[in-house]
C-alpha cells in the first residue's frame, strides 16, 4: 500500500514538473538527475584552519587524552595491571604503527630509545585496547556541542559505510591481489562507519570480498554509544539482503545511486502493472506476498539467528545472498528487500533533500579516507606494516586512534567557538561553523623529529581568542 501510494505521488509531481531537481527527457523517456550547485564551503574551512597554530601529532595526542583514553591500554600481563602508563612512551608506539613508519624507524628519529618502544608496543598496544581507546574518544566527540551542529537530519542521525584500498607491507593470509588499486602487489579494505565524522567501526576485509555482506555487520556490531538510524554508501553496498536486515533492525539503508536511469530495471510495484499503465515512469514488474507469507517462519528463524550474534552476520548474509535464486527462500528474502528498495528509490527520486543528505553523508566518508591516507603516507606509502593478521589490524586501529584525536582536537576548537558565538548571538558565526569539518589536518604536523620529552602544551582560549572569525 506504502508503495503504490508513493507510485501515485511521483507521477503526479512529475507530469506536474514539481521536481526540479529530476530531468525527465520527453523524447527517450529517460529520467536523470540534475547537477548539484558547487559546494564553496572548502574554501571557507580552508582559511578557517590556516589561521590555527600548527601542532605536532604527538601534541595533539596528548591534548585529546583529557577524556583519558589513554586508561584503556592496561597491561597484557594482570601482575603489572597497576604499573602507571608512560603516556609519552604509548603516544609513540600509536604513531609508529599508525604512520606506519614502525618502532625501529621511529625510535631513530624520536627521543624514546628502541627497547622502551618495544616494551610498550608488545604490553599494552593490542587490538581491543586500541578500539576501547577509540571508542572513549568517539563517545567524548558526541558530548561536544558542534557534534549536533554537524547535523545533517533533524531526526535522523545519517552514518556511511565505505571502504578504503591499503596496500600492505608483507603478504598475509588476509591480503589479496587487486591489479588497479595495488598493481602487482597484495591489500587489504579498511570499512568503515563513519557518523559526522566519527570513524566508529573500522572492519579489515579482504580486496577480493564484496563490500555489501559487512554493511548491515559493521552497523549491528557498533560499539560506541553513537547509533545512527540511517547508513548510507555507494553501489556496494547494495545486495539483494540488505534493505531487508536493515528494516527488520529498525535501521535504514540509503544508497547514494550513481544514475537514476539504472534504478528503473529495481523498481517494482506491489499490484496489477495495468494500474501503471499512464505513468510516465512505469514500475519495472510486480512484487507478490505469495513467497514471503509461505517462507515467513524461515525468514522468522534467520532474524532471529543475526539477532544474538552467536555468528559472523557477515557469513549468514554471504551465504544467502549466495543461496540458489531457485528456491523459495531467496525469492522471498529478494522479494521483500524488493518492496523496502522500491519505496526507498521513489523517496530518493522525490525528496531533494533526502537525496542531498545521503550525498553529504558520504562525501564525509571521503573527507575521513583523505585524513587517513595522509596519515598512513607521513613515513611512505598508504599502507599498513605488520608480519600477520593481528599486526596489520594494530596498524589500522592505531591509524583510526589518531584520526579521532585529531577529530577530538578539532571539534574541541569549534565547540569553543560555538559557545562563544551563542553567547553572542551570533547567527552568522554559527552558520559559518557548519561548513567547517572537524576532520581538517592542514594545521597538524605529522612529520619531523619527535621529541616527547619536551612538549607544547595546547591553550584552546589562546588559539580561539586568535582567530578571525570574518571569513
Amino acid at each position: 500500500k506504502t508503495l503504490d501510494e508513493l507510485w501515485h505521488k511521483f507521477n503526479k509531481l512529475l507530469k506536474a514538473n514539481k521536481l526540479k531537481h529530476l530531468r525527465y527527457d520527453t523524447i527517450t523517456k529517460t529520467i536523470h538527475l540534475k547537477r548539484p550547485k558547487e559546494d564553496k564551503s572548502q574554501d571557507v574551512q580552508s582559511r578557517f584552519y590556516s589561521q590555527v597554530p600548527i601542532r605536532d601529532i604527538a601534541d595533539v595526542l596528548r591534548f585529546a587524552n583529557e577524556c583519558n583514553y589513554m586508561s584503556a591500554f592496561t597491561h597484557i600481563q594482570p601482575r603489572y595491571s597497576k604499573q602507571k602508563i608512560n603516556i609519552e612512551y604509548l603516544i609513540a608506539a600509536i604513531i609508529a604503527q599508525g604512520m606506519n613508519s614502525g618502532n625501529l624507524k621511529l625510535a631513530a628519529i624520536s627521543d624514546i630509545p628502541y627497547a622502551l618502544l618495544y616494551d610498550t608496543y608488545n604490553s599494552r598496544v593490542r587490538v581491543s585496547t586500541l578500539m576501547e581507546a577509540s571508542d572513549i574518544l568517539s563517545n567524548e566527540i558526541a558530548k561536544m556541542p558542534i557534534f549536533e551542529l554537524h547535523s545533517l537530519d533533524t531526526e535522523l542521525l545519517y552514518g556511511g559505510v565505505d571502504g578504503q584500498k591499503f596496500s600492505v607491507e608483507r603478504p598475509t593470509i588476509k591480503a589479496r591481489y587487486s591489479k588497479k588499486h595495488f598493481g602487482k602487489g597484495k591489500g587489504v579494505v579498511a570499512y568503515t562507519l563513519l557518523a559526522r565524522n566519527i570513524p566508529l567501526q573500522v572492519y579489515l576485509i579482504s580486496a577480493h570480498e564484496h563490500e555489501s555482506y559487512f554493511a548491515f555487520d559493521i552497523w549491528h556490531n557498533n560499539t560506541t554509544e553513537i547509533t545512527p538510524d540511517v547508513i548510507t554508501g555507494d553501489m556496494h553496498c547494495i545486495n539483494r539482503m540488505n534493505f531487508f536486515f536493515m528494516h527488520c533492525f529498525n535501521g535504514k539503508l540509503y544508497p547514494r545511486f550513481t544514475s537514476l536511469e539504472d534504478q528503473r530495471a529495481h523498481l517494482l510495484a506491489g499490484y496489477d502493472l495495468s494500474n501503471y499503465e499512464d505513468f510516465l515512469i512505469k514500475p519495472s514488474g510486480q512484487i507478490t506476498d505469495k513467497n514471503i507469507k509461505n517462507n515467513w517462519r524461515k525468514i522468522q528463524q534467520i532474524i532471529v539467528t543475526l539477532a544474538l550474534k552467536e555468528t559472523t552476520q557477515s557469513n549468514i548474509i554471504k551465504k544467502l545472498c549466495k543461496y540458489s535464486q531457485d528456491t523459495n527462500l531467496y525469492k522471498a528474502l529478494a522479494d521483500y528487500d524488493s518492496i523496502i528498495r522500491s519505496i526507498y528509490t521513489l523517496n530518493y527520486f522525490i525528496d531533494p533533500t533526502l537525496h542531498k543528505n545521503v550525498h553529504r553523508s558520504q562525501n564525509q566518508v571521503e573527507s575521513y579516507h583523505q585524513l587517513r591516507g595522509a596519515i598512513a603516507e607521513a613515513y611512505g606509502k598508504k599502507e599498513l606494516i605488520g608480519k600477520t593478521d593481528i599486526e596489520i589490524e594494530i596498524s589500522n586501529q592505531c591509524g583510526r586512534l589518531i584520526a579521532n584525536a585529531i577529530n577530538y582536537y578539532d571539534s574541541a576548537i569549534l565547540s569553543k567557538l560555538y559557545l562563544r558565538f551563542k553567547l553572542e548571538n551570533n547567527i552568522k558565526g554559527i552558520e559559518m561553523l557548519k561548513k567547517i569539518s572537524s576532520i581538517a589536518y592542514q594545521h597538524i604536523h605529522f612529520q619531523g623529529h619527535l621529541s616527547f620529552s619536551d612538549y607544547k602544551t595546547i591553550d584552546l582560549d589562546e588559539i580561539v581568542k586568535s582567530l578571525n572569525i570574518e571569513l
